[in-house]
């Protein structure tokens, strides 16, 4: 009788909730989800609800006939078959612990029954995104809550029922769970575990830990150690003491997030509708799948590459959408203007000054800050670099808010912290000519409500797709057991490991190099170092579909990058993709098209290339080394890569350490011999005829690399001429000296591109040479260099093409006998 009104009732709701049905708006992950949880035609489907409710079940049904999956239904004591899957409520399996039921008896039928096989999916349905407050009576009753009754149930529907996130996890096999047990209740108990911690754990992902309101945060943050001790140091008085609290409530102030996820909601739907619909004709993000599973075994930090203000946008949004809690971010202050400012904390921002080296409570304010975001199981994103990539390089990563991480991601025991590279490219960067006029010397404008407003303008323009690739994961608490084997003990004690700093700093470094690793070689990049590296940037149109085509074909093969992403695989796509974007412009003509660039046009076009030049750094330096021979031993090759490697490594960071770049090298030899760049003669190589095909591709890829060949080769005699002169050579006179240098040389060559004299390029050379031991710095007793120096310097010059290597040595020659007055600087 009981069972009878049950599926009475049942009957009644489910007639009652179809009208409803039709209003809901719903999202799933893995997207798309047939492929991503790859279902067996052939086996009955049983899905596992997390909660007792007919409107998850309602719901379930409704994605499965829209997406075409076996509809649901109660199976009762038949079961289920390939078109008719059968429902599991994750309670019911609980109460098999106390009592025998149905389930259980079906699931012992189902043992018993060696015919028998399903797959067992894992279904958890989220009304609405928000993980509740702690101190809210309105997200009390409003907010999804596995305990709510019919009632609350009832309005959390016609609350959230257009903001519906349904998580799919990947099938179980039955035969293979209930194998796992010496009888069938000890199997069903193993899997009602394993269940009930793949919920715990997709709830965190996709909502995160329930939120505090702001002034708790704040509270709790003026009453931390660290924070009271700072301001005892700081006050000598009592009333000083008053002030300096204050000081430190206003630091507090400006500092915290307000995180609602009704603004995250809200910035979601205005990005998708105004702004990325009309400026991207896309979203391309990879590696989603394995974010969504480190995100229920670890917290995560993302620390991405920084090209654009659209950076931090397009991250939480393709977190979000994919069904993931977007992360707390770090942003510099300049950004809290109104009113971006108050949008962007309330959808997760916190602020931080660009320096506060020396505000002792400041300082122990955002510290206490990051410990609390980490120790509550906030997801946190900050970017490395510090700033805004302007020339599409990464920058030499910063460690100051690394090390505050790091060392509290150490020192919780909650979860395991994971850092997460993340590359983020663009077709066309918004900023790029503002980026152009700033390294140019022009000063960087202060953002405010009125640059927001002219910032409007792109709306109108189209940018091409944007991309996004998660890269290899760093686990924090393994890489620490690695590098830094005393921590835990230390840390226990409340001391600091001895090393730790440079532990911090192999993180960044590590983290830049895995995000160089999950590039993404878009079809403008790839467009861009084909064309830049033609001379005078024109190249017939069957050339640039053969050159594009061999770069596809050298990343394809590359030994090093397995996490890169190549979005066009096709040469004449990439072209026709490219070519608005790049404004290239097409030249008719009887023998053939032929594709140009203008001078300013290719300047922009340059981010496009350093984005993905380190791609093609090793294979690049191998093609230079022909630039004046026909054949070369592979020994030759070896001893010229090794000997430049350690600067390459530097300045693009590439993953290989010196001791493995030989490997590397030979693994190159071999895909460019394949492709035909380079074919074996005896017991050597060599290049193609200066008439065959290939000799054009191999001249292009060496030109990949000229302007950075001739950046080292200034250096090397640089130094030598100041050497031979036995004078005293202070560090900073000799980077500006450089810069100077391939400035000039970039003005009588005509090149517009003012990346090509940036000094941090000629700072990084050193700290190489340092590094290496061709150079010491003495501190105030200058640069002592190395009698090796001359003969690297000699050796330099082959790698420079014969109009390159005559223009230096002319400027060098000049410098000396036409700026006595700036020689004498120098010393």
């Amino acid at each position: 009788m009981r069972d009878l009104i049950n599926r009475i009732t049942y009957s009644l709701v489910w007639w009652l909730f179809r009208p409803f049905s039709r209003s809901l708006r719903y999202s799933t992950a893995p997207h798309p989800l047939i492929e991503g949880i790859g279902l067996d035609p052939e086996k009955p489907v049983v899905f596992v609800l997390a909660n007792r409710s007919w409107a998850d079940l309602f719901v379930l049904d409704r994605i499965c006939k829209d997406l075409d999956l076996p509809a649901p239904s109660r199976t009762g004591s038949n079961f289920p078959t390939p078109n008719r899957a059968g429902v599991v409520y994750m309670p019911a399996l609980l109460e098999t612990r106390v009592r025998n039921t149905d389930l259980l008896r079906l699931i012992e039928t189902g043992v018993a029954t060696q015919s028998f096989d399903a797959q067992i999916v894992p279904v958890s349905i989220f009304w609405g995104r928000d993980p509740g407050k702690e101190t809210s009576w309105f997200k009390l009753i409003f907010a999804d809550n596995v305990q709510a009754g019919r009632v609350q149930k009832l309005f959390i529907m016609l609350a959230n029922g257009r903001n519906i996130f349904a998580n799919f996890g990947l099938p179980l096999n039955f035969r293979e769970q209930m194998d796992k047990g010496a009888d069938a209740t000890t199997s069903i108990r193993k899997l009602v575990r394993g269940l009930h911690f793949h919920f715990l754990r997709a709830r965190t992902a996709a909502l995160g830990p329930t939120l505090l309101s702001r002034h708790v945060v704040i509270d709790s943050l003026l009453n931390a150690p660290g924070v009271l001790k700072a301001i005892q140091q700081e006050a000598d008085a009592g009333s000083a003491q008053l002030k300096m609290r204050a000081y430190a409530r206003k630091c507090a102030e400006e500092i915290a997030a307000d995180y609602a996820t009704a603004s995250i909601s809200f910035l979601e739907r205005f990005l998708s509708v105004v702004v990325f619909k009309r400026v991207f004709s896309g979203i391309d993000v990879r590696g989603l799948d394995r974010v969504r599973d480190w995100a229920q075994q670890y917290e995560l930090i993302y620390m991405p590459a920084h090209r654009s203000h659209a950076d931090y946008l397009l991250l939480s949004y393709s977190l979000y959408r994919a069904g993931l809690v977007p992360p707390h971010i770090a942003a510099g202050v300049n950004l809290n203007f109104w009113p971006i400012g108050g949008l962007l904390r309330r959808c997760g921002a916190f602020y931080m000054r660009r320096s506060f080296s020396g505000d002792r409570i400041y300082t122990a304010v955002f510290r206490a800050y990051v410990d609390s975001l980490i120790q509550r199981g906030y997801s946190i994103e900050f970017f490395p670099e510090g700033g805004r990539s302007r020339t599409g390089r990464l920058l030499e990563p910063k460690t100051g808010l690394l090390s505050m991480v790091v060392e509290a991601g150490l020192k919780q025991r909650t979860r395991k912290v994971m850092l997460v590279p993340v590359y983020i490219g663009y077709d066309r960067c918004w900023e790029v000519g503002s980026y152009s006029k700033e390294l140019r010397g022009a000063k960087k404008q202060k953002e405010s409500a009125e640059g927001l407003l002219k910032a409007g303008k792109i709306l109108g323009k189209s940018y091409g797709k944007a991309y996004i690739n998660f890269g290899e994961p760093l686990p924090l608490q393994e890489f620490a057991d690695e590098r830094l084997p005393d921590w835990r003990s230390r840390f226990a004690a409340d001391q600091t490991p001895e090393g730790f700093k440079a532990f911090v700093a192999d993180i960044a470094l590590e983290n830049s190099r895995r995000i160089n690793r999950a590039a993404v070689a878009n079809p403008t990049g790839l467009a861009a170092v084909a064309l830049l590296s033609s001379p005078e940037r024109v190249v017939s149109h069957d050339e640039l579909i053969e050159q594009i085509g061999h770069l596809i074909w050298l990343l394809k093969g590359s030994p090093d990058s397995p996490d890169r992403y190549i979005p066009e695989p096709a040469p004449q796509a990439v072209v026709e993709s490219s070519a608005p974007i790049a404004r290239m412009s097409k030249v008719s003509h009887p023998w053939g098209n032929l594709y140009g660039i203008s001078a300013r046009d290719a300047v922009a076009l340059t981010y496009n290339r350093n984005n993905i030049q380190h791609l093609f750094a090793i294979p690049s330096l191998i093609a230079n080394l022909f630039r004046t021979r026909l054949l070369l031993s592979d020994e030759a090759i070896l001893t010229g890569v090794r000997a430049l490697y350690p600067f390459l490594r530097r300045e693009f960071f590439l993953r290989p350490g010196v001791d493995e770049i030989e490997g590397v090298a030979r693994e190159w030899i071999t895909v460019m011999v394949q492709l035909g760049l380079l074919s074996r003669e005896g017991e050597h190589l060599r290049r193609p005829d200066a008439s065959a095909a290939a000799y054009s591709t191999l001249a292009m890829l060496g030109r990949v690399l000229g302007e950075t060949l001739e950046r080292y080769c200034m250096t090397a005699l640089l130094l030598a001429e100041e050497r031979r002169t036995a004078g005293p050579l202070q560090r900073v006179r000799f980077e500006e000296d450089c810069r100077l240098l391939a400035e000039r040389m970039a003005i009588l060559t005509g090149r517009d591109a003012p990346e090509f004299f940036d000094k941090a390029l000629f700072k990084s050379y050193l700290n190489t040479l340092i590094e290496i031991g061709l150079v010491t710095d003495s501190g105030e007793q200058g640069l002592v260099v190395d009698a090796r120096i001359e003969r690297i310097a000699e050796r330099s010059q082959e790698l420079l093409s014969d109009e390159s290597r005559q223009m230096l040595l002319q400027l060098l020659t000049r410098r000396k006998h036409t700026e006595p007055a700036a020689q004498t600087a120098v010393h």
